[in-house]
């Protein structure tokens, strides 16, 4: 038995070898596959030694082959920069890479890999030396409207703690479909680019708070169908009684990514007397049925009576609103300059961002919220 995994594990080593580069950042701790590869295509393995074939889905479908030790390896095309899912398919099973820590993602806990940036590409959302940390907390409330217990996140900047009689903004930040309000923390990194904004001088200290943008009433089969009312009749009481905040529209702010968009644009936009602040990354304002072939804000009049006819005075909007900001990827195609180009043509001010060489990944939200905050209750 010694003999064989000696003989395993040398056979491992030399595969290793021949493909050695970069571990993935997420690989569980002695684990060496995925390798990022120099060229951006990243290398996986899987023991299977019984398995008839193996198929890794990452984009697309890549079929693996099996050496005669029962490890079964491929290389993908060269992935984009940033973050993506991925998972393992054996017998028409799909599962998430045992080598690597998972996320909840694409509606399950998925295996992901990361393609690194260069270092002075990433270091605003990677930990930095001698900044101070701020803290995330897991949260769970009951919720009368869903009638249910569920869980956010908040976070809170470094000296929340130490400094007692200070009071703070709040950022109501959303994730996308598919995801849930782990997201921000544990694929977007929102604290950890929140510190080192903060640190830099760059952002305002602020408190983040992140919901499960899934939330429904009873007998419901819509299931968001509780969501605005959990919000605003729940969740910001809530945290403006456990925390210290400034509670005033002029300190609160609503943003979200992909489906999430939609729901802050929907809070944002839907309840001035609340926020003054709003962004969407990745996603548009839904006026009527989501449509991305036909959207409702192409339509002049159902544009104007959206939100209660918030857009129908451009001065007052431009005045009551501090911030509309749009961020979308470069690869992600021209939509969201359209609905920002046709804001402006009817005098509606917004601010619009585009990721460079990024697409509808989690590379383009962090950008997006790296810029985003730097402009918020200043």
């Amino acid at each position: 038995m010694k003999r064989k995994l000696l003989i395993f594990l040398v056979v491992f080593s030399s595969v290793t070898l021949s493909h050695a580069q970069t571990p993935s950042r997420y690989n569980l701790s002695g684990k060496i596959y995925p390798l990022v590869n120099k060229d951006n295509s990243v290398t996986f393995t899987f023991y299977a030694p019984s398995a008839n074939a193996v198929v890794l889905s990452l984009g697309r479908d890549y079929m693996m082959k099996r050496d005669k030790n029962g490890i079964w390896s491929v290389t993908s095309d060269p992935l984009v920069e940033g973050f993506h899912y991925y998972s393992l398919k054996v017998g028409g099973l799909s599962f998430a890479d045992p080598s690597v820590y998972t996320f909840y993602g694409t509606s399950r806990y998925s295996s992901a890999v990361e393609v690194p940036e260069d270092e002075d590409g990433s270091n605003w959302y990677m930990p930095g030396k001698n900044v101070p940390r701020g803290a995330v907390r897991s949260v769970k409330f009951w919720s009368e409207v869903c009638r249910e217990y569920r869980r956010m996140y908040v976070y809170t900047p470094a000296g929340y703690e130490q400094n007692p009689v200070r009071h703070y903004p709040v950022l109501y930040l959303q994730h996308g479909g598919g995801e849930d309000e782990s997201g921000w923390i544990h694929q977007g990194f929102a604290d950890v680019i929140l510190d080192n904004l903060i640190a830099e001088g760059k952002a305002e200290p602020m408190i983040i708070v992140m919901n499960n943008g899934y939330a429904s009433v009873p007998d419901s089969d819509d299931p968001f169908s509780g969501f605005d009312q959990m919000m605003t009749e729940e969740v910001i009481p809530l945290i403006d009684s456990r925390y210290r905040t400034i509670n005033d529209r002029n300190y609160r702010a609503v943003a979200g990514l992909s489906w999430g968009a939609k729901q802050a644009y929907d809070l944002g936009l839907g309840h001035s007397d609340l926020f003054s602040y709003v962004g969407g990354f990745s996603g548009i304002i839904v006026i009527g049925e989501f449509n991305l072939s036909k959207p409702g804000f192409k339509d002049p009049e159902r544009l104007a009576g959206a939100y209660n006819g918030v857009f129908s005075n451009p001065d007052t909007f431009n005045s009551e609103y501090h911030l509309l900001f749009i961020g979308t990827g470069e690869a992600e195609g021209g939509l969201l300059r359209e609905m920002h180009e046709i804001l402006a043509d009817i005098g509606v001010k917004s601010t619009y961002y585009v990721s460079q060489k990024t697409a509808h990944e989690w590379l383009t939200w962090r950008r997006s919220l790296y810029v985003f905050a730097q402009n918020l209750f200043k």
